[in-house]
């Protein structure tokens, strides 16, 4: 039962996350970029100049040499004638004509009579060249001339936009491509005499950048196609639409022996191209009649603006900004080449399912502490879905990776994050313990010593104290810098109680003797520091690795008897050859066996301990450590009185009378 209680509380976590991570709109952003890189890593830049395209621009150079835009419509007739002279394959035209020319003599002839009540006559001027309208119409109609239109959701004061049924595409029934209940126009005109139309709306998504476009929209149960295709549909007027074969295909768009994928929405990933990409022609060449021979013949031709602050203006992913006539004359290249990326709509559901469901199956892993199960499923599901989506890609086929990935690896970073920090804490419980117990190790090590010597518990607590002021002093003046660190203060604290572990070898004959010991049985006191040095050293030999603890106790073992000017043994070290954890331990072992009473002894006062540590220094003890010493010896005072030596120590405290 505990069973599926946790596993119900991790779907549920699962679910929530998901829900929240989607509706966040980082999934769709992470998905976009990721679609850019994968993009920019294709084939997808043109390396030579298209053969299919040439646009026609109205340049800046165009604007200077015939005025503001926008031109009498003579001016664009003339284009148009030029291109057509030529039998170009088709002309789009990214140009909207929703009102009458104003410029027109007609038009001009109107205007005065209508609003100043004044007849203007024309005398001389041709009548044909009258209504620059018809005179554009004219040449619409005399070819494959293909005019915008603008899809609109809701008609305003738009009029009617009539359009000839057997210019629109046949749709199969059971498409679900998105509806365009009302349509911007041209004038009636010019809209009637243009044997093709296409709508021209484009949008960037939702970070600014220009990816997708409509191919494909319904009108009044019909296709309508865009600019590009009804400019292909000029081309073969046989075009059909073909319905998805299963339930992730897409709807095939056939024509000319071609055929494009587009989704349920009717649209494309449209890989976008520069300028350079295409054959340019300024429109101010072609009225000046300065066009190469064959320029235009076979080839699909768009007439646009691509003047500053005349045309729309779309950011590709790389940064660029490119005017719409580049946009449609991008997608009529990929329709021809065959290399639009088609995205299903149902590749982003069925990506975020197949991420909840592993997002729960490594959540189960961590939980039951298979970390590194966990990281194989994420790394290995990745992979397997980065190569998928590689190999989908370069078959045209994008395979919604971000809705994938997102979420997945976010789930899985933040889970394993949350467990990493209770593993943390864990761990950190785990090592408190462990150092309890070392620590409670070396205090059961220091007391098999002390029950054997003379010596009480209260100079070990004594002596390790005086070893800390020591080292801190030395260390906040900046002392022995290469050696001295707060961790290695913190291991002295912990290592000194060791100083005379070997005390354990020592006979109880030579190590409890009241009185003064004999020269042989001092020469025998001393190998204590050899005993303890060896017990350590075991100790270190057993351990697998380097142990910084076991490494300084077993320096302060041995040669805490070391003495500055050399006498000192076992090595009789000299200077600074002695460890610096010796050097402290030594005048602090020294220090309270001054001011301690012994049986053997008497204690003298801490003015003549002091004293002695000063006499000794550069003899016995390092100066720079008797120089802390003087800084410091109050503190070592006040040790000294906190921590007195008690009645139920294991020798009586004798007064100096009594020891005499």
């Amino acid at each position: 039962m505990r069973f599926f209680l946790k596993l119900a509380l991790v779907l549920l976590v699962a679910v929530i996350l998901h829900q929240a991570i989607y509706l966040s709109g980082v999934v769709s952003l992470v998905d976009f970029k990721i679609f850019d890189v994968m993009s920019n890593l294709q084939s997808n830049s043109l390396t030579s100049q298209s053969e299919s395209i040439v646009v026609v621009e109205i340049d800046e150079k165009s604007l200077q040499d015939f005025g503001q835009w926008p031109w009498p419509r003579i001016i664009l007739a003339k284009i148009l004638q030029e291109i057509l002279v030529q039998k170009p394959a088709a002309v789009g035209i990214d140009i909207f004509f929703p009102e009458p020319d104003r410029t027109s003599p007609i038009q001009l002839k109107n205007f005065y009579k209508t609003v100043l009540d004044i007849d203007v006559q024309m005398g001389g001027f041709p009548s044909k060249l009258e209504d620059h309208d018809r005179v554009l119409a004219s040449v619409l109609a005399s070819g494959p001339t293909v005019l915008p239109l603008f899809s609109l959701q809701q008609s305003g004061n738009t009029p009617a936009c009539l359009l000839p049924t057997a210019s629109l595409l046949s749709i199969p029934e059971g498409l679900n491509i998105p509806d365009s209940p009302h349509l911007l126009c041209n004038t009636p005109r010019l809209q009637q005499a243009s044997p093709g139309f296409g709508f021209i709306n484009s949008s960037t998504d939702s970070d600014g950048t220009f990816r997708r476009q409509g191919v494909l929209l319904r009108h009044k149960n019909q296709g309508l196609p865009s600019l590009a295709l009804a400019m292909l549909a000029q081309v073969d007027p046989d075009i059909k639409v073909i319905p998805p074969e299963k339930i992730l295909s897409p709807i095939k768009i056939s024509f000319a022996n071609r055929t494009i994928s587009v989704n349920q929405r009717g649209e494309i990933l449209n890989f976008l191209y520069t300028k350079e990409s295409f054959k340019r022609i300024s429109a101010s060449t072609m009225v000046r009649r300065k066009i190469p021979t064959d320029f235009f013949t076979g080839k699909m031709v768009l007439l646009g603006a691509s003047a500053a602050g005349l045309y729309d203006q779309y950011r590709t992913s790389h940064g660029d900004i490119l005017p719409g006539v580049f946009i449609h004359a991008s997608l009529l290249e990929n329709m021809i080449q065959g290399t639009g990326v088609y995205q299903s709509e149902m590749t982003k559901k069925i990506a975020l399912a197949l991420s909840y469901l592993l997002s729960t199956v490594v959540i189960l892993l961590v939980i039951r502490r298979n970390y590194l199960s966990s990281w194989g499923v994420y790394l290995g599901f990745s992979s397997i879905s980065l190569l998928l989506a590689w190999i989908f890609i370069k078959r045209g086929i994008y395979v919604s990776l971000g809705y994938f990935l997102t979420p997945f690896s976010f789930l899985f970073f933040f889970i394993s994050l949350i467990f990493a920090v209770l593993h943390y804490i864990e761990r950190k419980r785990f090592l408190e313990d462990l150092d309890h117990a070392h620590s409670a190790t070396i205090d059961s090590m220091t007391m098999v010593a002390e029950s054997r010597d003379v010596e009480t518990g209260a100079h070990i607590v004594r002596t390790k104290e005086y070893v800390v002021i020591l080292a801190q002093t030395l260390f906040t003046h900046g002392y022995y810098k290469s050696e001295l660190t707060p961790h290695l203060i913190d291991l002295l604290h912990r290592a000194a109680p060791l100083h005379d572990i070997g005390k354990v070898g020592i006979p109880d004959s030579i190590l409890c003797k009241p009185g003064e010991l004999t020269k042989n049985e001092f020469k025998i006191m001393k190998t204590h520091v050899n005993i303890g040095h060896t017990i350590i050293e075991n100790a270190i030999n057993s351990y697998d690795k380097t142990n910084e603890f076991l490494t300084v106790a077993s320096n302060i073992a041995y040669s805490h008897h070391e003495r500055w000017d050399g006498s000192g043994y076992p090595l009789g070290l000299k200077g600074e050859e002695i460890p610096l954890e010796g050097r402290l331990m030594a005048l602090a072992d020294v220090y309270d066996a001054l001011i301690s009473p012994r049986c053997y002894k008497s204690a003298i006062s801490y003015t003549e301990a002091e004293q002695m540590i000063i006499e000794k220094s550069g003899y016995h003890f390092d100066p720079i450590v008797v120089q802390a010493f003087k800084e410091k010896r109050e503190e070592f005072h006040k040790v000294a009185l906190k921590n007195q030596e008690s009645d139920d120590l294991n020798i009586p405290i004798l007064s100096p009378s009594e020891i005499t």
